[in-house]
């Protein structure tokens, strides 16, 4: 998951000890979307393109992504992950 986000401008890092990745959410898209808060990113990614987040701005202008799937085999995981890449991919976010 942290490589799939570094590849569309997240600067994440992948956790040592948990299935849970925090970042800073990008202040915008290129297409004009603007984010006051880690809510209204979050809101913007279900709407938009149907990846769940859940905002952490009591420690500032986070969300987190979890990975909660049960995937068959490695071959399903990078599926699953080249899908969230892919949805995240057309959007050109300014961080």
């Amino acid at each position: 998951m942290a490589e799939a986000l570094k590849e569309v401008g997240f600067d994440a890092v992948k956790p040592k000890g948990s299935f849970y990745l925090y970042v800073e959410i990008p202040k915008g898209t290129k297409s004009g979307a603007e984010f006051a808060n880690a809510e209204e990113f979050s809101q913007f990614l279900i709407k938009e393109k149907l990846i769940s987040t859940v905002p952490w701005d009591d420690a500032g202008n986070f969300v987190r992504f979890s990975v909660t799937f049960v995937a068959e085999d490695e071959e399903d995981e990078k599926r699953v992950l080249t899908e969230v890449k892919k949805r995240l991919s057309d959007i050109e976010f300014i961080f």
